[in-house]
């Protein structure tokens, strides 16, 4: 049986990106599953001798492109080493020219925890770039969505960088996977312009992938901090190189999504900014004329909001870490403490005289599990008593505000009308 990719709506669209049928225009570009994404509408092809494949994906391809609403640009990912005989120009573009180059590059800078002060980008990268600025300017009413795998990745993550702050804000959305994040060789300026779309980008980095996706990665301690949009690690099972890098170890959840693995710089503070990035939309709105009493009442319940509903999810999250860190290790102190009960081979002593002896060497329950849980469980006492902290925190803020609502009815009607405004 043909291996297929996870059935997610966005991972299915990325991976067309791979459909050697691209290169055609007027092409019908379709998932695994079938379902029709559009059709081939631009086609840049190492037009630049750089190696870059960028595909502009329109509904209608009779439609003309002044009037086309929303393009799809995929960002093809590198032809692989198998196909060095038949496509040699190619695999040297995308490995030599692009892939070894920054991988080492952002693997130096993760370990140093640097940040580039000058674009550190490729050939390809740029003309990847240039690309997705001339599809912006042949559709130029079009919102654009953004899709990438691997070297497709690092090729789209860069384009939205090096776009200008007007035609950034026309991304609608941007889905890449297994791909290094190349904030760290983006310039300060490039970095300012995709931050103002973090939260419409998802990068997904499968942690198991573990020389491509987290090239310049501090493992989970930065999550999306200092990241090309919202960092997604996938908790995925384990595959051979290859199929771990091509997401066939992705795993979907009992709600039909990506099985992810959270920590606190990662899902709680995902949803943070993206509560934050909502606030600053109705703010925005709303500022108009100037703020009325009751603008301002619902503002400042949306800010205190979500900030302690996050904030609590977070130490939610590193409680669990904790909970999680204890039971493992301990598992494994007591394991050791179990095995001291037990002779060693061609001894003639019983259990308890075994166990006597380590004893007096000083091991015992106390000295193997009960002092690591005396190291462990402050800490956990800790996290749990901030838990608690926030959880009542959070809930008092409900409450005081529910209560304002109860009593003005006016506030009340207000407050719905708003918070409807936040779901279109």
């Amino acid at each position: 049986m043909d291996k297929q990719y996870v059935n997610d709506e966005h991972l299915q669209i990325a991976m067309t990106e791979y459909n050697p049928n691209n290169s055609e225009i007027g092409h019908i570009v379709q998932t695994e599953q079938n379902k029709t994404v559009g059709y081939i509408g631009q086609v840049y092809d190492n037009t630049s001798g750089d190696g870059e494949q960028v595909y502009a994906v329109v509904k209608n391809p009779d439609e003309r492109p002044e009037d086309v609403q929303e393009v799809t640009v995929l960002f093809r990912g590198s032809t692989g080493p198998n196909k060095i005989r038949e496509e040699t120009a190619d695999v040297f573009n995308d490995w030599g020219g692009n892939d070894l180059p920054i991988g080492t590059n952002l693997t130096l800078r993760g370990i140093h925890d640097t940040y580039s002060q000058t674009d550190e980008s490729t050939g390809q990268l740029k003309a990847s770039a240039s690309a997705l600025k001339d599809i912006m300017e042949t559709y130029p009413n079009a919102k654009i969505n953004v899709y990438g795998h691997s070297l497709g990745s690092m090729d789209a993550q860069y384009a939205m960088a090096a776009l200008d702050e007007n035609q950034v804000e026309r991304i609608q959305q941007a889905y890449v996977y297994n791909g290094p994040d190349v904030y760290r060789i983006l310039s300060p300026e490039q970095r300012g312009v995709v931050d103002k779309i973090k939260t419409r980008i998802h990068n997904y980095a499968d942690p198991r992938d573990y020389l491509i996706s987290m090239a310049g990665r501090r493992q989970y301690s930065n999550g999306s901090i200092g990241s090309v949009g919202l960092v997604h690690f996938v908790a995925s099972k384990e595959q051979d190189f290859t199929d771990q890098h091509m997401t066939y170890g992705y795993q979907l959840d009992r709600f039909g999504q990506i099985r992810l693995i959270s920590n606190p710089t990662t899902e709680p503070l995902n949803n943070f900014l993206i509560k934050m990035e909502s606030f600053k939309t109705i703010k925005n709105i709303l500022s108009s004329g100037g703020y009325s009493t009751n603008e301002k009442i619902f503002l400042d319940s949306e800010q205190a909001s979500s900030a302690a509903s996050s904030i609590s999810d977070i130490v939610k999250t590193e409680v669990d870490n904790v909970k999680v860190f204890k039971d493992a290790r301990v598992g494994l102190a007591k394991d050791v403490h179990a095995s001291l009960k037990v002779p060693p081979a061609h001894y003639i002593l019983t259990p308890s005289e075994v166990e006597s002896a380590y004893a007096e060497a000083g091991l015992t329950y106390s000295t193997t599990v009960g002092e690591l849980e005396n190291l462990i469980n402050p800490v956990l006492d800790k996290v749990t008593q901030l838990e608690s902290t926030f959880t009542n925190l959070e809930t008092q803020i409900k409450d005081g505000i529910q209560k304002k609502l109860d009593d003005d009815k006016e506030l009340a009607a207000d407050f719905n009308l708003w918070e409807a405004m936040q779901m279109l």
